[in-house]
């Protein structure tokens, strides 16, 4: 007899990038984060570009795509898609960014997105320092020396 899930534990589908905590990502969910971007911020649906087949560039982009998840992790991945949604110029024959342009032709956006995700890491991490400093602090200890 198959297990019935409660229903606040429903899986998370992989494209609801709005749900899915971040380290669960995979293609599937950058795939569906980008088209809303792309959507949001240039007003046309997401397709990849260059040439071939649209069967084929999906597999390119999505290759693409699961290479830098895998060099870059989640985090950074996702900072560079918004860096280059946001700083492109929509041009009349290429309206948006696709995936394979931003990896081809936007890749200085990588080193940027990496210090950003870093520098907000160490202060995350600087913040639950002091937060478990604060909880350990007796103030009982220091009455004498006040």
């Amino acid at each position: 007899m198959a297990k019935k899930q409660p229903e606040n534990k429903r899986k998370v589908k992989s494209d609801n990038w709005r749900d899915l905590p971040l380290a669960e990502w995979n293609c599937r969910t950058f795939t569906a984060y980008l088209t809303s971007l792309t959507a949001e911020q240039f007003g046309v649906d997401y397709e990849p570009t260059g040439g071939g087949a649209k069967a084929e560039r999906w597999r390119r982009e999505l290759g693409m795509m699961k290479t830098a998840q895998a060099n870059y992790g989640n985090a950074v991945l996702k900072r560079f898609i918004e860096k280059c949604v946001t700083e492109y110029t929509p041009k009349a024959e290429y309206p948006y960014a696709s995936f394979s342009f931003m990896y081809s032709y936007m890749s200085d956006k990588f080193p940027k997105a990496q210090a950003e995700v870093a520098a907000e890491q160490r202060a995350e991490a600087k913040r639950k320092e002091d937060e478990v400093e604060a909880a350990e602090f007796d103030a009982g200890e220091y009455e004498d020396w006040l």
